[in-house]
Order: structure tokens, then sequence, then C-alpha cells
């Protein structure tokens, strides 16, 4: 918890200097010296760099809490609320009322060359980003000399006899060293300018660092890139404008890093949207880079239309009609070619693809699959994709075949719903490049998706059709097993005893014969109605579902439990159910062992014949098994759907919905 502590500490201290501040300018308000207090551009620049420092030194703390940069914007946040609360005290002490507070004409002095400091900070902000090490052994020397020059900077500045910023020019420096004086304001100087060049070091450092990384780690940095490029700009502005009265351009110059910097560096050590990074710097740079063409545009037509149409009535009102239809065609072919050569300017190899995707997407070639396109376009002829049928909860290829995607592939999702899952080989394709391409692609995944659902119903109807076709052969091999093995047999054997007890001429011989052939032909016929139960029991005929689950439950080998309704439904649809039933009972009393099977049909569901079978055995049903797959085959033939839910610990379940009409 230590890392949050001190973040509490931090921040408690920030808001009792910023209490003081606010104490202290309206003081100043009190005194009659308003020229002296902060104005709203100074205290909102103060406020919102304390923030953005404040806010992401504390995120890192917490989040990576042995990473430097952490602590360095937290310093920062501090730093500044403790400057902004002496700098008012000190207006106070020695300019609005002089002596009125103990210590305020040092506190001046030493608040001065505190911009060194700043630059010091964002200086190793830019060192250690992302990594919190230096770039190389080399950068770290950089990094430390420009420390070191700003530390010496500072004292020299603190001791140096030189004039500082007003309000207090004439403030004398009780800290100065008289002897060393102007030794001390040319080593200021110095090592002011050491630290500014270090800053900007620190900025190339992000380059070199940008230039060498490859992956996510480049990815990283191109947050920093956009946040660093206009640091030489800035420090040109905090030099040019430090001794001017005008304090505007040097406190937005000193925003300027002091507020992009810490957002964007939190941004680049956490690695948000990483996949999106390239997508935002290219749009800001074209929409920044648009601005200051369509605003250039209409400045140049403004200038020229005017000059032309001097001396004519409503000259500025025309030039400006004329500039805005001028700024107006520009945008539209400006922010394209800008846009495409930014983008191929970060990605090219992305570029590329996403252009060959948009092709298709837009003129799309007879024969030539979506799967194709990303084949093409990514350079991987691996590539293969899967779509997500969601009534069958599965993946399925294009043509409707079951598959498995890979575990590395990319997720493309409408809404809250999966569409397609895009496996390729890493090893050509980088995931930065798969996932925008992907994402581009979505809309035509989205109908290829909805196709290979059509498909998938196309192939279960083919290989339903296959097994029921299977099934019925070897059915019909069956029958004709057992009548050739039993029945048959039984009244071939019949007759040839039958015969030969006529042939021999015996009367007792012909009695016994004849007695035993009543005996055969009972046991013949008890195996042809067991057979032709097999095929459909007469009692279905007759009695309905009612009566042959009666008959069912009778012949059952352990305790089968029935409710069933007493409605007649149409003969395909009894049978149905009549089967599924059968083969569901004899499966569970085969395979699972129960203490107890239940039977419940149902019709109470509008136009739906439900039928459940469950027992209280041995769970772990494969859903896929040549059983259970024969049952969904009845229920698809009958226009129904099978469901199953099978527990190890809770039995089995089969419940299947017949469409019926009564």
């Amino acid at each position: 918890m230590w890392p949050m502590a001190v973040c509490a500490a931090a921040w408690v201290l920030v808001l009792a200097s910023l209490s003081a501040a606010v104490v202290f300018n309206d003081r100043l308000h009190d005194l009659g010296r308003p020229d002296l207090t902060w104005g709203a551009v100074v205290i909102g620049v103060y406020v919102a760099a304390i923030a953005s420092a404040g806010l992401v030194g504390s995120a890192l703390l917490v989040r990576r809490r042995g990473h430097p940069v952490g602590w360095a914007f937290l310093a920062l946040a501090v730093s500044l609320a403790i400057m902004a609360g002496l700098d008012l005290y000190a207006r106070v002490g020695v300019v609005a009322r002089p002596g009125s507070l103990p210590g305020a004409a040092a506190i001046a002095h030493l608040l001065d060359p505190l911009f060194l400091a700043f630059f010091a900070s964002a200086a190793l902000v830019l060192y250690l980003t992302p990594t919190g090490q230096p770039l190389s052994r080399r950068w770290g020397w950089a990094a430390t000399s420009t420390i070191v020059a700003a530390v010496v900077g500072y004292a020299a500045g603190v001791m140096s006899g030189q004039p500082i910023d007003p309000p207090y020019d004439a403030v004398p420096n009780p800290l100065e060293v008289p002897l060393l004086s102007g030794v001390l304001g040319a080593i200021r100087d110095t090592a002011a300018m050491l630290t500014a060049i270090g800053l900007v070091a620190g900025a190339a450092s992000l380059a070199v660092r940008y230039r060498r990384a490859r992956g996510d780690d480049r990815l990283q940095l191109l947050w920093m890139v956009l946040a660093a490029a206009p640091l030489p700009l800035y420090v040109a502005v905090a030099f040019l404008f430090r001794n001017s009265d005008n304090e505007a351009p040097l406190l937005l110059a000193t925003a300027g890093w002091i507020v992009v910097i810490p957002v964007a560096t939190g941004l680049s050590i956490t690695r948000y949207h990483l996949f999106e990074v390239e997508r935002i710097l290219s749009r800001t740079i074209t929409y920044a880079l648009l601005t200051v063409l369509v605003v250039a545009t209409y400045a140049a037509v403004v200038i020229l239309a005017g000059e032309a149409l001097t001396g004519m009535a409503g000259s500025s009102t025309v030039a400006a009609v004329l500039a805005t239809l001028a700024a107006i065609s520009v945008v539209a072919p400006a922010r394209r070619f800008l846009q495409d050569a930014l983008d191929r300017r970060f990605n090219r190899r992305r570029f590329d693809a996403m252009r060959l995707v948009d092709r298709h997407l837009h003129d799309s070639i007879a024969g030539s699959s979506i799967e194709d396109v990303l084949r093409e376009a990514l350079g991987d002829p691996t590539l293969r994709v899967a779509y997500w049928v969601e009534d069958r909860r599965q993946w399925v290829s294009g043509d409707g075949r079951p598959t498995r995607p890979a575990d590395h592939a990319v997720d493309v999702w409408r809404a809250d719903a999966p569409v397609a899952r895009v496996s390729f080989d890493e090893s050509r394709v980088s995931r930065q490049v798969a996932e925008p391409v992907a994402a581009l692609a979505l809309p035509e995944l989205d109908n290829a998706r909805l196709r290979a659902a059509i498909a998938l119903q196309l192939v279960e109807v083919h290989e339903s059709r296959a097994r029921i076709a299977a099934a019925q052969l070897a059915e019909r091999r069956r029958i004709e097993r057992n009548l050739h093995d039993g029945a048959q047999q039984r009244l071939l054997a019949l007759g040839f005893e039958l015969q030969a007890a006529q042939l021999s001429g015996d009367s007792d011989r012909l009695v016994a014969a004849v007695t035993i052939a009543l005996d055969q032909t009972g046991a013949a016929l008890t195996e042809l109605r067991d057979l032709a139960n097999g095929l459909h029991p007469a009692v279905l005929s007759d009695g309905g579902l009612v009566a042959a689950l009666d008959d069912l439950s009778n012949r059952s080998p352990g305790v089968l439990e029935v409710r069933c309704t007493e409605a007649r439904f149409s003969p395909d649809i009894e049978t149905a159910a009549w089967f599924v039933i059968c083969e569901a009972v004899t499966n569970a009393f085969k395979h699972a062992s129960p203490s107890v099977v239940s039977v419940d049909v149902d019709d109470h569901v509008q136009g739906l014949l439900v039928v459940s079978v469950c027992d209280d055995g041995r769970g772990g049903a494969d859903p896929t098994g040549t059983g259970i797959q024969g049952l969904r085959d009845r229920a698809d033939a009958a226009g129904g759907r099978l469901q199953l839910e099978s527990d190890v610990s809770q039995g089995t379940t089969v419940r299947v919905e017949l469409p019926c009409v009564q």
C-alpha cells in the first residue's frame, strides 16, 4: 500500500500549497495590487499542468511502482504547486508590502532559476520512457549531464547577483556571493544552455529509440513522438520570452510539455491502445495539417481577392465568399491526399493491405471471396477464416464445415457478438497489421458468416441424409439376419421334421412332430411379432403413445416412470417420438446404470410435442456419438430439434421438440 500512501501525501501537499496560493492571491487583491495577482490564464495553465503530471505520476506509481518516471511526474506536480504558493507569498512579502513576510526576498531568488528543474525533469522523462532505463550507456551519460547542468545552473543562479524576472527585478538577493557574482552568472547561463541542449537531446534519444524499436515497443513510442515533436519550439519560445513582459507565450510554451508529455508518457508506458495509436497519430496529424492548409488557403484568397477587387463595392464580402468557397473546395481532396500519404508513411504494408480490402468492398470481383482477398492483402496463403454460428455455438469454415481457429487468431466483432476469427501465420503477418485489416473487412465477413451458417445447414442435411440411409441399410441387414437366423431357421427345421415324419410312416413320430411343430410355430410367431414391434409396434397405431409407453414400461429392464399426454398426433410425429424414446431409454439402461429413468411427453407448448428422457445415472454422454447423432437425425427429419444435457454428477437429459398438429 505504500505507493498509494505516497500519492496521498503528495496530493495533500499539492492541495495545501494551492490553498496557500489562493489565500495570498486574495491578499494581493485586498492590498490593492491586482497587477501582481495571477490571472485566469496563469491559473488555468498551472492547474492543468499539476493535474496532468500528478494524475499520471500517481497512476504510474500504483501500476508501475518501480518505474522512475512516475516519481518524476509526481515530484513535478508537487514542485509546481509549492512554487505557486511561494511565488504569491514572495509577491506579498517583497513587492506589495515589503518586509511583511519573513524570507520573502530569498524565496523570490530561489524561484527564479527553477525553470531549469522543469527542463531537467522533462529531459529525464524523455530519456527513461518507456522502459525506465536510458537507451544506452552514452545516452545515460547525457541524461546525467543534463541533471548535473540543471543543478549547477540552479545553484549558480541562486547565488549570483544578476537581476531576476519581474516583479522581483528590484529585489536584492540576500543569498548573493558578491565576489563570485559575475562568474556565477556566466555559469548559470552556460548551464541553462546545456540543460536546454540536454532536453532536446532527450527528444533525440526518443527518436533513436523509436527507430530501433520493433513491434509493440515501436507502437508504445508513437504516443511520445506526437508529444515530443514540438519540444524544440517550446524551448525556443521559452528562451525568447523569458525576459519579456508578456508572460503568456512563456506560460503556454511551458504548459505545452508539462501538460501533454505526462499524458503521452502514461499512455506509452501502460501500452494503451497500441494497435490504434498509429491510426490516432495519423488522423491527428492529418487534421492538423488540413487545418493549416484551409486557413492558409482562406487567408491567401482573401488577400489576393481584396487586392484585385480594390475599389469595388462590397469587395470585402466578395473576397470572404471566394475564400470560403476555395477553402471548402480543397478540404476533401487535401484530406484524402494527406491521409494516404501519412498512412503510407507510418505503415506501408498495412496501408497497402487496407487499400486492397477497401477496393474489394467497393468493387467486389465475382468468384473472389473475402478469405481470398485477406490472403492476398496480408501475403499469407495459409490464412483461414472461421465464422461463428450463434444458434449452433460453433465455429465453421466458409463451406459450413466445423473448424477450430488458432489460439492467436484475430477476432472480429459486431457490437457484442463475434463474427469471425482470422487465423494467420505470425511469422508472415504482424498482429498490428492483421487487426485493422480484419476490422475493415467486417461488413463482408458478416455477409460471409451468414452464408457459412446456411452452408452449415446444408452440410448437416447432407450428412443426416447419409446417416439415415446408412442406418436404414444397417437396419435392413439386421432384419434380414434376424429373419435368417431366427424364424426362417425354425420354419426350415420344422419343415424338415414334418417331412421326415411323413416319409417314415410312423404315426407316433408324426404326432410328436406335430407337437414340436406347434411349439416351434409359436416361437417363430413370437420372434416375428417382436421384430415387427421393432419396426412399428401395432400398439402405437392402435392406442397411441400412451399405450405404447405402457407396453415399453412393462418390458423395461429397470424402473421406468412415464408421464404422457393422451392426445393423438400424426403417425409420423408419433413414430418419431416413439423411436427417440426407445433409443434414449435403451441407451440410458445400457450405458448409464440409472436407478430410474423418467419419460415425459407434453403438448402444452403451442405447436410442439416436447419429449424428455431423464436418468440419474452416469452422465458424460458424447454429443457427437453415433447414438445421440442418430436421435438428432430423427428429430431433424421430423422438423424438430434435439437438446442434450449430460453432467457426470446429475445424469443425462435428452429433450426433443417436434412440430405437431393434433
